[in-house]
């Protein structure tokens, strides 16, 4: 039933609930203290009565019981007057004269006052009290009866204010509760607000404020609900991370599917049957990229998530493999490659994946060869960058310029950023760097782009963790 209810109605019933049954109780029992504190009183004006009359009444010589009262102006002696008496002794029963010739049943005591409950001969409800007498080893009972009418009106006076006041308690405590209610879920009101105008905010990818990110919650809802509103924008700005990861990955896929694709077309226009080994090669290197793709798309994107693909990369071997790739692939231009690695360079592992190794280094090398006019020079080397302390383990370096036009100092920002493209007559996407950035950042390393002071073209080091 609860789990039916709005939030608001859930904490008013929390809250009145409670209130509700403490006042029922607190009313049931002020009602028995009161009714108790009355047929108490009455109990006592009742024993009042039957000591007075008690003290008119005698055993004769016969053992018989009589009553010696002859004021004609008492209430006992007025016929039907609502006070009356019963003496019940063995063999004998007395009467006061109110009762005229009529009698009154004994009853048994009715509540916790102890109090006879009975009717007078008109019909009228009597509260009365029991008492034992002896005298001269004779015992009898004394009943003495008074109008119930008088302390039920008073009861019943009692009860209306009781309740009345309760009731006025109630209602007092059920507007303060619907006023704390109302108060209190008003930061979670802001809260709903600025969620349901999110709908038309473009997600930003980085939380902040809402008063300068529209598509972030930020603060100010109170000590409850900020880190919650905190979790909010730290959720949506990893959704904004995902998807443009996402699209990321798409566009490197894209790009990297060209390359294969674009040897297919080649041999296709040269010759009018493909062989079968350059199609199942070309196919297995799709195959291999798009399952590339996919796993690093479907992982968080940090070292932590591609430490599963670590495995010792000997990076000398790699470069040369791809040195040799390249000089097939644009035969036309006449490169000058130059590998340069010192005996303990040539040794360097690398640990991570190899396949991300490839196609870093291949993206740097396809750019440089694209741009170069004649030399591309490329060092391997352990070394820390001359602008930054040596950490424990010395970075690995790879360092490829060439002596093509080079990036201009103001364009060298936004070199590794996707789609940014400086010259329109070369082919390409303008994604080889960004994707280089991208990957080395998601292994903890970092691109640098530069002027090559050697060979004035630009020079790109790639920075990643031994």
């Amino acid at each position: 039933m609860m789990q039916r209810l709005g939030l608001t109605a859930r904490l008013l019933a929390l809250g009145l609930l409670p209130s509700l049954a403490a006042l029922l109780l607190l009313g049931a029992l002020l009602q028995a203290s009161m009714r108790e504190s009355l047929h108490g009183g009455l109990a006592q004006r009742l024993g009042d009565s039957a000591d007075r009359i008690q003290a008119h009444l005698s055993l004769g010589a016969d053992g018989q019981w009589r009553y010696g009262d002859t004021t004609p102006s008492g209430a006992f002696n007025q016929i039907f007057s609502g006070a009356y008496w019963v003496l019940q002794a063995p063999g004998q029963t007395l009467y006061s004269r109110s009762l005229w010739d009529a009698s009154l049943q004994p009853q048994a005591p009715a509540g916790r006052s102890g109090l006879l409950r009975n009717r007078d001969p008109r019909g009228r409800a009597l509260l009365g009290l029991e008492r034992r007498i002896e005298q001269d080893d004779q015992q009898a009972t004394l009943r003495v009866y008074v109008l119930a009418e008088e302390t039920d009106q008073a009861l019943a006076r009692i009860q209306r204010i009781l309740f009345m006041g309760l009731g006025a308690l109630f209602i007092g405590a059920a507007l303060t509760t619907a006023l704390q209610v109302r108060w209190g879920l008003r930061p979670l009101a802001r809260l709903q607000q600025r969620l349901a105008g999110m709908h038309d905010a473009a997600p930003t990818g980085h939380a902040s404020t809402a008063d300068n990110n529209p598509a972030a919650l930020g603060s100010g809802y109170g000590p409850d609900l900020d880190p919650l509103a905190h979790e909010i924008d730290a959720l949506l700005e990893r959704n904004a991370r995902m998807l443009a990861r996402g699209r990321a990955h798409a566009a490197d896929l894209s790009h990297a599917l060209k390359t294969p694709l674009a040897r297919l077309s080649a041999q296709a226009s040269q010759t009018p049957q493909v062989p079968s080994p350059l199609v199942l090669a070309q196919v297995h290197s799709m195959n291999g990229l798009i399952e590339r793709h996919l796993s690093r798309t479907s992982s968080s994107g940090d070292a932590h998530a591609a430490g599963a693909n670590r495995q010792a990369v000997p990076v000398h071997e790699v470069l040369q493999q791809l040195v040799q790739l390249m000089q097939h692939i644009r035969p036309e231009k006449s490169l000058h490659w130059q590998l340069d690695a010192d005996r303990s360079a040539q040794a360097l592992h690398w640990r991570g994946d190899r396949a991300d190794l490839e196609e870093m280094l291949g993206n740097l090398l396809d750019n440089a060869s694209k741009w170069a006019s004649r030399r591309v020079h490329i060092q391997l080397q352990a070394a820390a960058p001359a602008n930054a302390p040596a950490p424990p383990r010395l970075p690995l370096c790879i360092t490829i310029a060439d002596d093509g036009p080079g990036i201009a100092a103001e364009h060298l920002q936004h070199a590794g950023q996707r789609g940014q493209r400086f010259d329109q007559s070369t082919p390409g996407s303008g994604l080889g760097l960004s994707i280089v950035a991208d990957i080395a950042h998601s292994w903890g390393g970092q691109l640098q782009l530069s002027p090559s002071p050697a060979l004035g073209g630009l020079q790109a080091q790639l920075w990643l963790p031994a």
